[in-house]
């Protein structure tokens, strides 16, 4: 279990508040040359990646209202680490990070109904890895 100093707060420690202006929305234009459809990891990865192709036109729809205030992921998988890696912040994300290298597996206790025992373990991620 992860705790918070002061309670936890949503947002990057290392930026500034946001402001509370957002970009004008207007409507979808006729054609782009790239439509993205969802806002999550494949779809902000790519906006990221065509970014440094500003012209080409991009255009991001998804159907939530607005931006998340809390995520909604409760892991990190190697491979995402090494997408993080490519976009150079990967080690702002360890610093946060709780580091899980194994999994427990529990099971109903025979002799104890109403409590549970742990059955096995296993190593989550092979050492060295991302």
């Amino acid at each position: 279990m992860q705790f918070h100093l002061n309670g936890f707060r949503t947002g990057d420690p290392d930026l500034a508040e946001a402001g509370t202006r957002r970009a004008a929305q207007g409507p979808l234009p006729e054609e782009v040359d790239v439509l993205i459809v969802g806002c999550g990891p494949a779809g902000l990865t790519l906006a990221a990646q065509m970014s440094a192709f500003p012209d080409i036109s991009t255009r991001i729809v998804e159907q939530k209202p607005g931006p998340l205030e809390l995520g909604q992921a409760d892991g990190i998988a190697c491979r995402t680490m090494e997408m993080f890696q490519a976009f150079k912040f990967a080690e702002r994300v360890t610093r946060e990070a709780y580091w899980v290298n194994e999994t427990a597996f529990w099971k109903p206790d025979d002799a104890q109904p109403g409590q549970i025992v742990r059955q096995g373990r296993v190593q989550d991620v092979e050492d060295g890895l991302s």
